[in-house]
């Protein structure tokens, strides 16, 4: 007969701001104290003091059981807002909160969020709807992400990004359509910090008033913060003052532009929208479904969702402990790097941070990352970094150049022949000619089109841009399984 091993308990009353936290090991009581279960400072306390004593217990586990205590209640500050906000967490429902821990605990949390996108509405594009989503997580980093989601006309990329915005509480997300250049300095003061800007389409102009329009942008997504000294009306004179605004910002807009201007496309993630016949197919099939009345109620699921958004700690540092090796193994061949790097880390974190639940934490209670985050965030970024760091191309261009013609061809003639509008062409023929799969032959000069040729060049699909998980993780990896990691969705 084997001897049952004891439970370890965390056992929780709230007092006000404070928890009375007792932790009990099968019938014994290990320690008492009462703390501010919100606040990272306390829990370290309190983490050192019972492991102190009781070097046997696992802290992981103590840590996970906290933040499920910070969760359950009413915290001292919302996780994602700024300080003096109302607590975001009271009055929901508890079958909600329980739904929403259990997504968090769930070693298929992103397969699970995918799905659920795909039941608000979404059909297909399951890499481009959770690197949205994920650029959404990371509006709590000190560096969140920021993506530009390319595509046709007609290609859905407003809808996707509405949909997944739609899974994020309102405190979380600024709707923008259309922004003004001066727009960010006017907002209310500590109304940006750690919010997600959604904007609307890009405008297509592209020259210096457009650069000159977001140049604001540009500083708060570089920067994390705005100042400008501006003349303001006091009395009856003017007077300059400075004016400040406290980011950071996560930053998503749509555009049907292929070539970005530079100074924001550096910045942003540059995503791209499925535009193959199969996923017209699945995208007509959901229309199908839709006025067939085959679409369920999803108020629920974006009850859970808001729950989840406001579970997530805002504040807690992410460290990635691997971070030498993945500069070490990291091309450095082209300058555009030097923020490409960045931009992986962040996405590195913001999987960690999603995931702080399944994830180690350090002795100052940062949130580990570890390789199953960067699977995840190689998987999701290898495309776009290779389409504007390696001459990779999307599926649609890739599809646009196995159709055209040999020899040279016109650009209005083969995007009638093909049955494609004459943007969509020009956009794909810019695409392939940074890859060097086609060139010019003649430049366009007035109503005449440019006559292009292809090159036999075959593009490079970039694989190899970034790192395996595997150069990376070189030593067994017990239950991480970085091969499998990231392919769960």
């Amino acid at each position: 007969m084997t001897e049952t091993e004891p439970q370890l308990e965390l056992l929780a009353e709230r007092d006000g701001k404070k928890h009375t936290v007792t932790v009990r090991l099968g019938g014994d009581v290990l320690a008492v104290d009462a703390f501010n279960a919100s606040s990272m400072s306390a829990r370290k306390k309190f983490l050192v003091a019972v492991t102190a004593n009781y070097p046997g217990l696992d802290r992981d586990q103590l840590d996970a059981e906290l933040l499920k205590i910070a969760a359950s209640g009413p915290a001292d500050a919302p996780t994602g807002g700024t300080d003096g906000e109302p607590d975001r967490l009271a009055g929901t429902p508890p079958d909600v909160l329980d739904e929403a821990n259990r997504l968090l605990e769930s070693p298929h949390l992103i397969k699970r969020i995918t799905d659920d996108i795909t039941l608000a509405g979404v059909a297909g594009e399951r890499e481009l709807a959770v690197t949205v989503y994920l650029i959404g997580v990371s509006r709590l980093l000190p560096h969140p992400l920021s993506g530009i989601i390319r595509g046709s006309s007609s290609s859905g990329k407003s809808y996707t990004v509405e949909k997944v915005a739609g899974l994020f509480p309102s405190e979380a997300v600024i709707r923008a359509t259309q922004m003004t250049p001066q727009a960010l300095f006017h907002m209310k003061p500590g109304s940006l910090s750690h919010r997600w800007v959604v904007a609307g389409e890009r405008s297509r102009l592209e020259d210096g008033d457009r650069a000159e329009a977001t140049r604001a942008l540009r500083e708060m997504l570089a920067s994390g913060r705005l100042s400008k000294l501006m003349p303001v009306k006091v009395g009856t004179g003017i007077e300059t003052q400075l004016i400040e605004q406290e980011g950071p910002i996560a930053f998503t807009e749509t555009t049907t532009l292929t070539a970005v201007f530079e100074e924001d496309a550096n910045r942003c993630l540059m995503l791209q929208t499925d535009e193959t016949p199969a996923q017209t197919k699945r995208i007509i099939r959901a229309l199908a479904d839709r006025h067939a009345g085959g679409v369920r109620d999803t108020a629920r699921l974006f009850e859970v969702h808001h729950a989840l958004q406001r579970m997530l700690p805002c504040g807690t540092p992410v460290r990635v402990p691997w971070l030498d090796r993945l500069a070490d193994a990291f091309q450095c061949d082209r300058v555009e790097v030097r923020r490409a790097f960045p931009q992986l880390v962040a996405l590195v974190q913001t999987s960690a941070l999603l995931h702080h639940r399944q994830r180690k934490t350090g002795d100052d209670g940062a949130i580990l990352a570890d390789a199953r985050d960067y699977q995840l965030a190689r998987r999701l970024i290898l495309r776009p970094f290779s389409q504007s760091l390696g001459g990779g191309l999307s599926d649609s261009a890739v599809a646009f150049l196995a159709k055209l013609p040999p020899g040279e061809f016109e650009s209005k003639a083969v995007a009638k022949q093909l049955r494609v509008s004459n943007s969509a062409a020009a956009g794909w023929l810019t695409e392939l000619s940074d890859a060097g799969a086609v060139e010019v032959v003649e430049e366009s000069r007035g109503r005449r089109a440019a006559r292009w040729r292809t090159t036999g060049r075959a593009p490079d699909p970039g694989d190899d841009l970034l790192p395996s998980a595997e150069s990376i993780f070189p030593a067994p990896l017990g239950r991480v399984d970085a091969t499998r990691v990231g392919q769960d969705f």
